[in-house]
């Protein structure tokens, strides 16, 4: 009973440590035993698989991000010093000038989706209000 106890404390330990290294801004891989997926973390830049036509405001700040190179999918949070509508309003006008198609674009005052895709991927951008003139977003983009 008490060796089972010691292995969970070990294992929780390890993966808070993951965790931690992962956010002190450096980066943080996750390979299966088989080796078929990886999963990088990262902060405070944006990932590779970010097609560079992906528009982020110079205001932006890259929080947390993911990257699952065997399922093709990249997600990174961003935050901004202004409300929800002002960002929406930016990315509703940003991305069909930048070579992406808005499918869907709807939500309310705190919490707004946009989905669509261009550039070779699918997206789902999520806002939320953080209150005090802050806004994040989570941004999903998948391959296409």
């Amino acid at each position: 009973m008490q060796a089972s106890r010691f292995l969970i404390a070990v294992v929780g330990f390890l993966s808070l440590s993951l965790v931690v290294g992962a956010c002190d801004g450096s980066l943080a891989t996750i390979t299966t035993e088989a080796g078929a997926s990886s999963v990088v973390f990262g902060r405070g830049s944006v990932p590779d698989p970010v097609p560079s036509s992906f528009p982020i405001p110079d205001e932006a700040v890259v929080g947390a991000t993911l990257v699952d190179t065997n399922r093709g999918l990249t997600e990174m949070i961003l935050t901004f010093p202004a409300e929800v509508d002002a960002v929406v309003a930016y990315y509703e006008e940003n991305l069909p000038v930048r070579g992406y198609e808005i499918a869907a674009s709807a939500g309310t005052e705190t919490e707004w989706q946009i989905e669509g895709e261009g550039e070779g991927v699918h997206l789902l951008v999520t806002f939320r209000a953080g209150g005090n003139g802050v806004a994040s977003a989570t941004v999903e983009l998948s391959t296409i």
